[in-house]
């Protein structure tokens, strides 16, 4: 019999969080058609969720120190599940926008409270534990977009496959959450909000963390379009792209740890970003079932541990609140929604979706020229 603890509770959150995202990228056509709007109108449906979570993620460190990160977690998580079940019965556009909204305040708060639980495990436990908890996000994506795309394959109604989902992780989601211990105190203590002058190394992982939310984004924002209207698959093969991208994530997140002990933090983003850039120069370049299988796999390899390493980082740079440093990062990944998934759905638009990935080489590009002249401030 499994005993719950806080360690198998943080992990089993970052997994249902994730695993809503598995049902939105795969359901991402139909929710296009659902609205009857085009790629720029996807592109602003993301601007929408980001724009939510952003304003929360502002005033996170804040109402995680006044109301603690267990019950910010319980308001996320909760709020998340029940505006699910209005998604099927919404036609009209800008009324979709307000709900995307309302989904990103709900998700944002929680990314933060769930990833400073996290960074305090890994302090209480001193050892690198942050991509073992990442893996689980990106398992949850694989699953449910796995699910989702063994449901749309059967052709289960949106509704339907809603109310499943929502019916079974609701009640483990509010289960888990008494298993979290209490913050730690030394995790609020430092700077009080993300006001204030950063040192490098912030900015260092606020750029590691936009060129790899980018690219996650990319994949689950598109891919689902990309097989459908690039590769011209139907059924299950919609979601071959994000499932292989999502199980590779999982398995470099499961190794992640070991390897960058391994290898030391600069020596682990460096082999990171090269398979990143070979993984979207073959997605961007051809256009088959197999390119894509491969291409999206090399990508999930090279991305699986960019996003822990930031967050593990921020989390213990010295006079920083953990929360504030969390924040930030939390910030970085869903400002890149502010502005990038208009330009993509444009992308998609007018050069053709095939192209959505290809501006990531450059992000990529430039962290590659940034870590080279900044390998000492990679060290905390």
């Amino acid at each position: 019999m499994i005993k719950f603890n806080d360690i198998i509770s943080c992990r089993a959150l970052f997994f249902i969080s994730s695993f809503y995202i598995g049902l939105w990228t795969i359901r991402t056509p139909t929710i296009k058609d659902q609205l009857q709007t085009d790629y720029i109108g996807i592109g602003y449906i993301y601007a929408s969720f980001a724009l939510g979570s952003i304003l929360i993620m502002i005033f996170s460190s804040n109402i995680i120190k006044k109301f603690s990160s267990k019950t910010t977690l319980l308001f996320g998580g909760v709020s998340q599940s029940l505006l699910w079940l209005l998604v099927p019965f919404i036609y009209e556009y800008q009324i979709f926008l307000i709900i995307t909204f309302l989904f990103g305040c709900g998700y944002g708060i929680f990314e933060v409270a769930i990833n400073l639980q996290a960074s305090n495990i890994e302090k209480r436990e001193n050892k690198s534990m942050m991509s073992s908890f990442h893996a689980f996000f990106s398992l949850g994506i694989l699953l449910g977009s796995f699910l989702t795309s063994v449901l749309l394959e059967f052709k289960m109604s949106f509704f339907l496959n809603i109310c499943i989902y929502v019916g079974g992780l609701l009640p483990l989601t509010i289960l888990f959450i008494n298993f979290l211990q209490k913050d730690l105190i030394d995790s609020i203590k430092g700077k009080a909000n993300i006001f204030f002058f950063w040192p490098m190394i912030i900015f260092i992982l606020v750029l590691l963390t936009i060129t790899d939310s980018l690219s996650e984004g990319g994949v689950d924002a598109w891919a689902a379009l990309y097989m459908r209207d690039a590769v011209h698959v139907t059924g299950f093969n919609i979601g071959i792209a994000t499932i292989s991208f999502n199980f590779f994530m999982v398995l470099g997140r499961l190794i992640g740890d070991s390897i960058r002990d391994l290898l030391g933090i600069y020596k682990y983003l460096i082999l990171l970003i090269i398979l990143s850039v070979i993984g979207v120069a073959i997605i961007s370049l051809f256009n088959s079932i197999l390119s894509s299988i491969i291409g999206f796999s090399i990508l999930g390899s090279g991305l699986s541990g960019i996003i822990p390493l930031a967050y593990s980082l921020a989390g213990k740079i010295k006079g920083i609140d953990s929360a504030v440093g969390i924040s930030i990062i939390s910030i970085a990944a869903y400002g890149v929604f502010m502005v990038a998934p208009a330009l993509m759905g444009y992308l998609a638009k007018y050069l053709g979706i095939n192209y959505v990935f290809s501006p990531m080489i450059l992000f990529f590009c430039l962290c590659l020229c940034v870590l080279i002249f900044n390998k000492k401030k990679l060290s905390i």
